[in-house]
């Protein structure tokens, strides 16, 4: 069966293309009764490919478990009459944050706060339901505008998802599978290791996330896919207030903590981390509304690592010189 603007599956009928991915297209499409919703199909080489269908099919899973207000579930799954699997999803009128941050810069500090705060009340959610998201990111978070003018995100996209049977599990590769996925911007040092992904490794991308929304840029960005993982796992994060002046030393504590290359040191769930912000957000009753552009650097400025080490890493081992820890990637241990 060809899809085409009008064809309906089962009670939805596709009314246009809203976009297109790596794993499929996914349409718009109006149900009987009700809102529009989004429907998603996997198409393509990505039909014969057993792992890509699995995934497909885990996702839906994964994504009808979670109901959250900050969470874009999915709502029902089936197939065509050819064959090819599709997932229904709430439709959500929004851009991905990461775009909205990189054409405007990032928001005021509190309303900075106020977003990662509502992203992390979803991934809560989605960890007490036993999901890990796996992928979590600033494009996989959609900022939807309320008719009250408010912006809400929603995270959306649980390709890499799986569930949980409690925080100590981890998702190990299976066979045949790659051994690290995801986005390198946005990877745990455990995850680049190949050890597998966890509720403490969606913990540190949100971590990614609340950096990006700080400073507009993330921790390691810049550089080949190698350099960026080479630098998650050797070099020390450089301090926001170092990009942008307006940090308050209480918000850049809780960047640093969420950001430990040791899962253990990190926060110990997303509503901890979550409560740890809600205690920053006193430190800028005094911020400007707009904040100067010539007060934030995109760009990393020239450290001294040996301050970066004592400061940030106390007695936690010794970091190698980051102008030569990118040369060589000694392997894991087993």
């Amino acid at each position: 069966m060809a899809l085409t603007i009008g064809t309906r599956l089962g009670p939805y009928e596709l009314r246009s293309q809203i976009g297109a991915g790596g794993m499929g297209v996914v349409y718009e499409a109006q149900p009987p009764v009700g809102d529009r919703v989004a429907v998603k199909l996997l198409q393509g080489q990505r039909l014969h490919d057993e792992r890509a269908v699995r995934r497909f099919h885990d996702e839906g899973t994964a994504g009808s478990i979670v109901v959250h207000p900050n969470v874009v579930s999915t709502l029902a799954q089936g197939e065509t009459e050819d064959g090819v699997p599709f997932l229904v999803m709430k439709r959500v009128c929004g851009e991905p944050l990461g775009i909205r941050i990189q054409r405007d810069g990032p928001p005021s500090l509190r309303r900075g706060i106020e977003l990662v705060q509502q992203i992390l009340a979803g991934v809560d959610a989605m960890h007490a339901a036993g999901i890990v998201h796996g992928d979590l990111k600033s494009d996989n978070v959609l900022i939807e505008r309320r008719a009250d003018g408010t912006d809400v995100p929603m995270v959306i996209d649980f390709g890499l998802a799986h569930v949980q049977f409690c925080a100590e599990d981890v998702r190990r590769p299976q066979p045949g599978e790659e051994l690290v996925s995801g986005t390198p911007d946005y990877m745990a040092p455990e995850v680049i290791r190949g050890e597998g992904s966890s509720r403490a490794s969606d913990l540190y991308a949100v971590g990614v996330i609340l950096y990006e929304t700080i400073t507009g840029s993330t921790p390691f960005q810049g550089g080949t896919p190698g350099e960026i993982v080479r630098r998650h796992l050797f070099d020390p994060v450089v301090p926001p207030s170092l990009r942008r002046t307006a940090v308050p030393a209480v918000l850049e504590r809780i960047v640093m903590r969420a950001l430990e290359k040791q899962p253990a040191l990190r926060f110990e769930s997303a509503a901890a981390f979550a409560a740890a912000l809600a205690l920053a957000s006193p430190s800028l009753e005094n911020e400007p509304s707009d904040v100067p552009i010539g007060k934030i650097s995109r760009e990393a400025p020239t450290l001294d690592w040996n301050w970066v080490r004592g400061l940030h890493y106390p007695g936690r081992g010794r970091f190698r010189d980051p102008d030569t820890a990118h040369r060589s990637c000694p392997k894991p241990r087993r």
